[in-house]
């Protein structure tokens, strides 16, 4: 706004020595309008000015590497006047405040939460000379999601698989079945019709799923950026290895507000827990590896030095 304030002053000063040189009714009027132009533009600008608000944009969620750029978007009920500020981004995880600038690039260098909000925004009346600091802004977090991590799969899982079956709910297919007499209600897909005219009586093939106990996966939410990106690529990793294997899986994780713990029954679900834990703060202390769970198979998700 510095700009439009000098070519002011440089107008009022031309306007002044219009006057004097002329010293006219005329010279008088346009300077007098000069002198009143900034106190009309600011009465006329003041309904707009108060209710103001400040709001970053740009996108809500983004992977590793990713472009993106965040700016500041001014709202009001009328037309939206000048306004400048800066752009505040902090990493939610680390707490700590990554830049300060009036818009660009987001840093995508990392995984994690990255809150934005406006910072010493200042709205201006319609011909940018007179402004009022803004004391309502918004803001918006913007997730940076990991990249799923190479790496093997776990070669102890078969040994906690279990050893009962129970019904598949639902029916459909399944590799192992059980044999019972039909009971009404009971889809007529399922009849094992060769085994019906064997026994003259109406029998049924009846999928059968697993019954497992609980596999859970741990992980304490804590590390630096790049500790960090690599449990959580870990995460991503085991995750999709459990539900594409058809096993479902509960997780629980040490934040700085305490044990989350997730049940994941989908792909869906497993990214739901990872956009939750990455607006999360880190755990300042504890362990989870020191509680005890009873699980039928537990993973402990790794990365620092004192961990698997």
């Amino acid at each position: 706004m510095a700009g439009r304030r000098l070519l002011y002053l440089t107008v009022l000063a031309v306007s002044i020595v219009f006057y004097l040189s002329y010293q006219e009714w005329f010279a008088w009027f346009v300077l007098l309008i000069i002198l009143l132009l900034p106190l009309f533009s600011f009465v006329i600008s003041l309904p707009a000015m108060l209710t103001f608000t400040a709001q970053p944009e740009g996108p809500a969620v983004l992977t590793m590497g990713d472009n993106g750029d965040v700016w500041l978007m001014g709202q009001c009920g009328w037309p939206v006047p000048p306004f400048k500020g800066r752009v505040k981004l902090r990493h939610i995880q680390a707490g700590q405040i990554l830049r300060y600038r009036s818009g660009g690039s987001l840093p995508t260098d990392h995984c994690g939460g990255i809150a934005v909000t406006g910072e010493r925004v200042w709205v201006y009346d319609y011909l940018g000379l007179i402004g009022i600091p803004v004391r309502r802004s918004q803001g918006r977090t913007v997730l940076v999601r990991p990249k799923i991590a190479q790496m093997k799969a776990p070669n102890d899982l078969n040994r906690y698989l279990a050893r009962s079956w129970r019904p598949k709910p639902g029916g459909g297919y399944a590799e192992n079945h059980d044999i019972r007499l039909y009971r009404p209600g009971d889809s007529l897909n399922q009849v094992h019709w060769k085994l019906t005219a064997k026994t003259g009586k109406l029998m049924l093939r009846e999928p059968l799923q697993p019954n497992r106990g609980l596999i859970l996966l741990t992980m304490n939410l804590r590390g630096s950026p790049e500790i960090l990106d690599r449990k959580f690529g870990k995460l991503l990793f085991l995750g999709n290895y459990l539900l594409e294997t058809g096993i479902s899986f509960e997780l629980r994780v040490l934040s700085a507000e305490g044990i989350h713990t997730y049940p994941i029954q989908t792909e869906l679900d497993l990214n739901n827990s990872i956009d939750h834990l990455l607006t999360l703060g880190c755990a300042v202390e504890g362990d989870i590896r020191h509680r005890e769970f009873a699980a039928s198979w537990l993973h402990h998700i790794g990365g620092e030095q004192d961990e698997a």
